[in-house]
């Protein structure tokens, strides 16, 4: 028999400075993630997820003081840790295929989905939240995807003046452009156009002298 969140609240007298109870950060995770399923990230509330999840209201804004700083923990916790990926040996373009193939994977949720749309619209008013996300959403990312185009340049199958950074801005940008306004899907397809107008042939690696 599962237990019931709220009565493990109350059983620990809900105050302040008390460790968290797993299970109750458990049922709300899940409830908010039930919620962006069925009703999508604009009928997201503090008080929705409270009343899912069966406890008081105060549950939730002990555990986040926003819906901004919920939702970056459901996106953390979809995430676990990902070390930081390594070349195949099959080249640039089919690494970076594999490394998009994670995000290709998760938007696959509804909820993830819905979560990473749900952050860029409350981060539009929140600096706070804003810089929250560009430190544990955006910058992990981009992190792994420089350290996979550096290796390529080590290699030489990209030149050393290539542009890291308006690569990635290129990549992320496309897909969020698809995700934020739903004109078109994030599929692999889009992915396989997209990485051929960025790497447009396969590059020799350089000869040492």
């Amino acid at each position: 028999m599962r237990p019931d969140p709220k009565h493990e609240e109350e059983k620990r007298g809900g105050r302040t400075g008390r460790p968290r109870d797993e299970a109750v950060d458990r049922a709300l995770i899940g409830a908010a993630l039930d919620l962006l399923r069925e009703r999508g990230y604009r009928a997201l509330s503090m008080e929705g997820v409270a009343a899912r999840a069966g406890v008081a209201k105060q549950s939730v804004y002990r555990r986040w003081p926003s819906k901004g700083a919920l939702l970056v923990d459901i996106y953390m916790e979809s995430m676990g840790e990902a070390a930081l990926p390594a070349a195949s040996g099959q080249g640039v373009a089919a690494d970076f295929r594999a490394y998009l193939g994670q995000t290709l994977e998760r938007l696959k949720d509804v909820a993830w989905a819905n979560t990473l749309r749900s952050l860029v619209a409350e981060a539009q008013n929140d600096p706070d939240l804003a810089a929250l996300m560009v430190e544990r959403v955006v910058e992990p990312r981009r992190r792994a995807g420089r350290h996979l185009l550096a290796q390529a340049q080590a290699a030489g199958e990209l030149s050393a003046d290539f542009d890291v950074e308006t690569a990635l801005d290129f990549v992320f940008g496309a897909i969020w452009y698809r995700l934020l306004l739903g004109h078109a899907p994030v599929t692999a397809e889009f992915v396989d156009r997209m990485l051929a107008q960025l790497f447009p042939g396969p590059v020799s690696p350089r000869r040492k002298k």
